[in-house]
Order: C-alpha cells, then sequence, then structure tokens
C-alpha cells in the first residue's frame, strides 16, 4: 500500500512539474508588445469614406480587429541553428477578404531585415517572406532578390498568432553573440483593388508597434 502511494504522489509531483514548465514557458514575456484597439491610418481618418465603405459592404468594423497587432517576438531552436521564429500575436486573427500584410522588422549590421505575410483579395494567407528592406514594405527589393519565399509558416487562428520560420542565410546569417536592434512589429490593411489604395496614402489602415528588446543570437 505504502508503495503505491509513493507512486502517486512521484506521479502528481512529475505532473505539476511539467504543468508549471509548460505555464513558464507560455508567460514568456514577448520582445516587443502593444496596445489593443490602437489602428490608426488614412481610412479611420476619413469616417465619410469609411461609412461609404460601411454601406456597400466592402469594409466593417471588425475589420480592424483582426490586424491590431498585440505582441511579437524572436526566439531559436538549439536543434535548428540555421533558423530563427517570428511569432507575430494579433488582436482577432481571421480570414477576411481584404489585401493585409503582417509583418515583424529589425536592424542586423546597419541593414533593416522585414518577415512577415500577406494576404490576397480572397482573404487566404497567400505569400510568406523575409529578408531585406529599404521601407515598410519594398516591392524593389523582392524583385531584386533580396526579399525571398518562405515556405514554413503555421497560421494559428484559435490562439491569434502568426508563426513564421526563416532560414538565417536570406537574412544576414547572423551568428551567436550578433544582435537584431529597433525590433517591431506592424500591420497594414489596403483595398482590394490597389489603385484605390494610393489617393489615401499608401496603407489605408495601419498599426506599427513601438520598438521592441533587442534580441541577441542564442545559437
Amino acid at each position: 500500500m505504502r508503495k503505491i502511494i509513493n507512486i502517486f504522489l512521484c506521479m502528481v509531483l512529475v505532473c505539476t512539474v511539467f504543468s508549471l514548465s509548460i505555464s513558464a514557458k507560455n508567460e514568456t514575456p514577448p520582445e516587443i508588445t502593444d496596445e489593443e484597439n490602437d489602428v490608426t491610418g488614412s481610412l479611420i481618418n476619413h469616417p465619410v469614406l469609411l461609412n461609404i465603405l460601411k454601406r456597400i459592404g466592402i469594409i466593417n468594423v471588425q475589420s480592424f480587429e483582426f490586424m491590431d497587432v498585440t505582441a511579437a517576438n524572436f526566439y531559436e531552436n538549439k536543434n535548428e541553428p540555421d533558423f530563427l521564429y517570428v511569432l507575430i500575436r494579433i488582436n482577432n486573427l481571421e480570414y477576411i477578404s481584404l489585401r493585409t500584410i503582417y509583418a515583424i522588422r529589425w536592424t542586423f549590421d546597419g541593414k533593416h531585415f522585414a518577415a512577415g505575410c500577406h494576404t490576397h483579395s480572397n482573404g487566404e494567407f497567400k505569400w510568406f517572406f523575409a529578408g531585406r528592406v529599404f521601407g515598410l514594405f519594398d516591392n524593389w527589393a523582392y524583385k531584386k532578390g533580396l526579399i525571398k519565399d518562405i515556405s514554413d509558416c503555421i497560421i494559428d487562428q484559435e490562439n491569434n498568432l502568426i508563426l513564421l520560420k526563416i532560414p538565417k542565410v536570406i537574412i544576414g546569417d547572423p551568428e551567436p553573440g550578433d544582435v537584431l536592434t529597433q525590433t517591431n512589429a506592424w500591420t497594414g490593411l489596403r483595398f482590394v483593388r490597389e489603385f484605390l489604395t494610393f489617393p489615401f496614402g499608401g496603407q489605408m489602415a495601419i498599426d506599427p508597434t513601438p520598438y521592441g528588446n533587442d534580441y541577441t543570437i542564442l545559437y
């Protein structure tokens, strides 16, 4: 009987330690944090235009929730030292029929880099990218091969997460001890038709985060 009790107590202890490690891992503070419901931009600043788009069914209030970045961070896996992971947390991530860019940006070795994903007009996540950029998002850099397509991405709508796995070779090949600075996340909303975007200043709505903590490459 005593032996059975001892086995039971050991099992309880193991389960407790395991659950504590899981919860501690989940509570790791992100490198970048941002307020909720702080989306701004030219679309929101033009209430007449916004009301027209609402009336004809192109956009609704909920459209801004799914582009509201609340946190983002970098991390690595020691078993995969050639990759950098990026996690972006969205307030209410969902598929919607508007073009949107979700991205995270940083500076390394005096150069600007970004990684993210782009939704197309059918609302699906179609393009995952990473590489060197010269502005918020630079099509020229993509055409020149400085921004590369990446295939490893997880869209977790249940937990409002976008996870990107980036080969380090396409982001300057940082080594252990190198530091990524000026880290921040960003998302921008565009019209389905590109020509409608530009008269109102590029991104129709935008949520840039403030600069977060520097990240030091581990592996």
